[in-house]
C-alpha cells in the first residue's frame, strides 16, 4: 500500500543569498536615484551667494555690486521672490544684469516676467543691463522693442555704450558689450557697426574713472588673456553656466557654450595685469541640460580703495 506523502519545497542557502543580494542592489540603486534627484533639485532650485573683493586706487569709498546673469526666463519663487530677497539682503549700491536673462525664443509672458523682475530689482538699487547672445537673437527675430521694454521697466540698457556715474563718492564709467570685446569683426559683418564698436572700445577705456564693463561673453578676457592687455578695471561676465556639470573635488566644469568640453575657466575671480574679470556661474541650465553639483548663484562684489 502506497503511503500518502506531502512534498514541501525548501529554499536553499544559495537562493536566500541570491535574493538578499538582489535586495541590496535594489536598495543601493534606490539610494543612488534619491541622491541624484536631491542634487538635481539643489543644483537647479537652490540659491547661493558668492562674494569677492576688488581693490583699486581709483576707488574713494567702498561700494557693492550684485551680479546676476543667465536667468533664461526662470523663476526662483513666485515672481522671483526668493531671488529678489537674496539681492535685497546683500544691500547693493548697483545691480548688474549681465545678459541671457531671457531665452532667445521667449514669448510675451516670459518678457513680462523678466521686466517685472527688473522693476522689482530697481526698487532695491539702480539696475544696469548688458545684453547676452540670447537677447541678441531675440532682437534679431523680434526687433529692438526688448530694449525699450527693459528701459520702461527701470533698467539702463547698455550695448556698445557707456555712462559716467558716481557710486558712493567714486567716479565710475560703466559700459556694456555683449559680444567679444575688442574684436568687433566677430560680432558683426557690417563695416559701419564695426567702426561704431571700435569707437566704443576706445572711448570707454579713455578715462581716469574706475571702469566697470558688463561683458556677457568672457572668452577674450579669460581664454585669450585680454585681462593682461586692456585697461578695464572690472569685467563682469556670465555665459559659461559654471560648466553646467561640476566636478566637486577638482572644482572644474564639464562644458561651456562656445568653448566646449572641460573648459579651463567656468566661474571665479581672475586677476590680470590690466583688468580683473569676475565670471558668474549664473542661474539656469543651458540648451536643455540641467545643472549638477552647480548651485545657482548671485555674485556680490565689494569694490574697495587700495590702501
Amino acid at each position: 500500500m502506497r503511503n500518502n506523502r506531502t512534498v514541501t519545497g525548501n529554499i536553499g542557502y544559495r537562493d536566500v543569498k541570491g535574493i538578499k543580494r538582489i535586495c541590496q542592489w535594489c536598495v543601493a540603486i534606490l539610494a543612488l536615484v534619491l541622491l541624484i534627484s536631491a542634487e538635481l533639485i539643489r543644483s537647479n532650485c537652490a540659491l547661493k551667494v558668492t562674494g569677492y573683493a576688488v581693490r583699486s586706487e581709483k576707488v574713494n569709498s567702498e561700494f557693492r555690486v550684485v551680479l546676476v546673469s543667465d536667468l533664461h526666463g526662470r523663476e526662483f519663487g513666485k515672481n522671483n521672490r526668493r531671488l529678489l530677497e537674496k539681492i535685497a539682503a546683500n544691500e547693493p549700491d548697483v545691480i548688474v544684469l549681465a545678459g541671457d536673462m531671457i531665452e532667445a525664443g521667449a514669448d510675451g509672458e516670459e518678457i513680462e516676467r523678466v521686466c517685472a523682475f527688473v522693476s522689482a530689482a530697481r526698487e532695491i538699487a539702480p539696475v544696469w543691463y548688458g545684453l547676452g547672445n540670447h537677447e541678441y537673437r531675440y532682437i534679431e527675430n523680434h526687433g529692438a522693442g526688448l530694449e525699450e521694454k527693459l528701459t520702461e521697466a527701470g533698467a539702463v540698457v547698455l550695448e556698445a555704450e557707456y555712462a559716467d556715474i558716481d557710486v558712493g563718492g567714486t567716479p565710475v564709467r560703466i559700459g556694456g558689450y555683449g559680444g567679444y570685446y575688442r574684436t568687433a569683426h566677430l560680432n558683426t559683418k557690417d563695416p559701419e557697426k564695426q567702426a561704431a564698436h571700435n569707437s566704443f572700445f576706445e572711448g570707454f577705456e579713455d578715462t581716469e574713472r574706475f571702469k566697470l564693463l558688463i561683458n556677457h561673453i568672457s572668452t577674450n578676457w579669460l581664454d585669450w588673456d585680454y585681462r593682461d592687455k586692456y585697461p578695464v578695471d572690472l569685467v563682469l561676465s556670465g555665459h559659461y553656466h559654471g560648466g553646467l556639470v561640476r566636478f566637486p573635488l577638482i572644482g572644474k566644469g564639464l562644458y561651456a557654450p562656445y568653448v566646449g568640453w572641460f573648459p579651463p575657466y567656468t566661474k571665479g575671480c581672475f586677476e590680470g595685469e590690466a583688468a580683473t574679470c569676475i565670471l558668474s556661474s549664473g542661474l539656469a541650465g543651458a540648451n536643455g541640460v540641467p545643472r549638477f553639483f552647480n548651485t545657482p548663484e548671485i555674485v556680490v562684489i565689494d569694490v574697495m580703495p587700495d590702501n
